[in-house]
C-alpha cells in the first residue's frame, strides 16, 4: 500500500510535465499560426497601400470643389428632428 502512494506523487508529476509541455508546444504552434498570419496580411497590406497611395495622387491632381452649404439638408435635418421630438412628446404619455 505505502508504494502505491509513493508512485501516485510520481504519477501526478509526470503527468503535469506531459500538460506542461503539451501547452508549450500548443503556444509555439499557435505563434507560427500567428507570424504566418502577420505575413499574409503584409502581402495584402502593400499592394493596397499602393494603390491606395496612386489614388491620393490622381486626386490631388484634380481641382478642389469649394463646399457649399446646401439649406435643403439642414432642414431635412430639422424636419427629423421635429418628428423625433414630437413622436417622443407622445410616446412618454404612455410611460407615465
Amino acid at each position: 500500500m505505502r508504494g502505491a502512494m509513493e508512485l501516485e506523487p510520481e504519477l501526478l508529476l509526470q503527468e503535469a510535465r506531459e500538460n506542461v509541455e503539451a501547452a508549450q508546444s500548443y503556444r509555439r504552434e499557435l505563434g507560427h499560426r500567428l507570424e504566418g498570419l502577420r505575413e499574409a496580411r503584409r502581402q495584402v497590406r502593400l499592394p493596397c497601400l499602393v494603390v491606395w497611395e496612386k489614388r491620393m495622387r490622381n486626386c490631388g491632381a484634380l481641382p478642389k470643389r469649394p463646399r457649399t452649404f446646401s439649406w435643403t439638408a439642414y432642414q431635412k435635418y430639422l424636419y427629423w428632428l421635429m418628428c423625433l421630438v414630437y413622436l417622443l412628446s407622445w410616446m412618454t404619455q404612455f410611460l407615465t
